[in-house]
């Protein structure tokens, strides 16, 4: 028998967390009315604790007990739950394809590593990273991470320890091995600040521990209706001559009118900026434009159009010990910064 004091008090804590759910929702839509791109910055903000609490379980925990977050069933509920009337499960109607890619940044859009061991965890955190002994963060081939669609989030399956030290330095890139997109199941199923739910039947799915994996799952609803892409960046499969990452952070130089405007654009920014400009992603124009061959047109403060041209470039990494330079770099043009 529970003693009323205690429900009293599990009630209270549960009003509590559907009332922090209404307010990051109530803002969600405040956000979405003023510009609905910025919901993907509102993900990066919601993400952040749940990061930061994969991230440094092993931290907190003893050997092997970080908690994990490396799976759709760990974030929301179980895969292999019945969804719908007919008795399709969460797993046929969301499936993983791995013929898209995108990259994310480190440190910057949402991945969630869960280093599990601690020893291979203060590895990572002392030999990796700018100026240590292995060097500035790279990616490798045993770095694997599903991407959710829309919401941008990444859930690392491969490499946690590794990335999470690159997460710490925010230094790198990484790119998804599958995605895995949300979507059609929001006809199905509903977070109601406390439980996800069925919607043909009202059925219980899961309460998740953490509250921040059904905050997502509504703000990626919302993304959805107001047609808001994830905000990471896409990697053309058929771009043989793409922009490379290698030997320094990328960037955009950005020219309005022919003029060099003087700033650098982050890849997520210029794809963020060709979404607004009304382009497919992954389409011809798409390509060409961030390949330096074709301009878009926006429209300034004042309402007058601009033509607005982007030129990769690589900025040069800086060093304090000339034995970190080993050779020279081919791809970094001699007018790079």
């Amino acid at each position: 028998m529970r003693f009323p004091f205690l429900l009293r008090k599990q009630e209270q804590a549960w009003r509590e967390r559907k009332s922090r759910f209404q307010q990051v929702m109530d803002l969600a839509h405040d956000v979405a009315k003023i510009d609905p791109v910025g919901l993907q910055t509102l993900v990066r903000l919601v993400a952040a604790p749940l990061q930061a609490k994969t991230i440094t379980s092993a931290a907190h925990a003893m050997p092997h007990g970080a908690s994990w977050a490396d799976s759709f069933s760990c974030l929301f509920f179980q895969d292999g739950l019945p969804v719908t009337p007919d008795g399709q499960r969460a797993y046929e109607i969301s499936s993983r394809r791995s013929d898209q890619r995108f990259r994310l940044r480190l440190g910057i859009d949402p991945v969630l590593a869960t280093p599990w061991h601690r020893d291979r965890l203060a590895n990572a955190l002392a030999t990796i990273g700018f100026g240590k002994r292995q060097g500035p963060w790279s990616e490798d081939g045993n770095h694997l991470v599903s991407l959710l669609l829309p919401i941008g989030v990444g859930i690392v399956f491969g490499g946690n320890h590794s990335m999470a030290a690159g997460i710490a330095n925010g230094e790198g890139f990484v790119t998804s091995t599958d995605v895995q997109d949300l979507t059609p199941l929001y006809s199905h199923v509903r977070y109601d600040g406390l439980d996800f739910l069925r919607n043909h039947d009202g059925a219980q799915l899961s309460q998740p521990e953490d509250e921040e994996p059904g905050m997502l799952f509504e703000i990626g609803r919302l993304m959805v209706e107001r047609g808001v892409a994830a905000g990471v960046e896409y990697v053309d499969p058929e771009a043989a001559a793409a922009p490379s990452m290698s030997g320094g952070d990328g960037y955009y130089k950005v020219l309005i009118n022919g003029q060099d405007a003087g700033v650098a654009l982050t890849s997520s920014g210029a794809a963020m900026a060709l979404r607004q400009a009304g382009l497919q992603e992954g389409s011809v124009e798409w390509g060409e434009v961030l390949h330096g061959a074709s301009p878009f047109v926006r429209s300034n403060y004042q309402g007058h159009e601009e033509r607005i041209e982007l030129r990769w470039s690589i900025r040069r990494r800086v060093v304090d010990d000339l034995k970190s330079v080993h050779g020279v770099m081919s791809w970094v043009a001699a007018d790079d910064d």
